[in-house]
């Protein structure tokens, strides 16, 4: 299984906006196939900072889906981040908690 963890810093008063921005891109994201998961989701403490959450299958979704994005639905202009900082790491497939 591949994780995908990012945080995006974003302006406080532009960060609903840049979240329903991507919406578009997070139902293409999810429709392809070995998605498990993607998602931004606004951090409820931090008011500048956005979430990126993704799980895939294997190493050869997660792949197909970076060689994919060029073609992906475009967000509209929105607001830029500030900041961004992501993670891509090579799990095992976990076990219920």
């Amino acid at each position: 299984m591949i994780i995908v963890i990012g945080t995006f810093q974003v302006e406080p008063d532009h960060r609903e906006e840049f979240v329903a921005n991507r919406v578009q891109l997070m139902n293409h994201s999810r429709a392809e196939n070995g998605c498990i998961t993607y998602s931004f989701t606004a951090d409820r403490i931090d008011p500048r900072a956005v979430v990126l959450t993704e799980r895939w299958t294997d190493r050869a979704a997660f792949e197909a889906h970076i060689a994919g994005l060029k073609s992906a639905p475009q967000p509209a202009p929105a607001p830029a981040h500030l900041t961004r900082e992501i993670f891509v790491y090579q799990a095992d497939e976990g076990k219920p908690l």
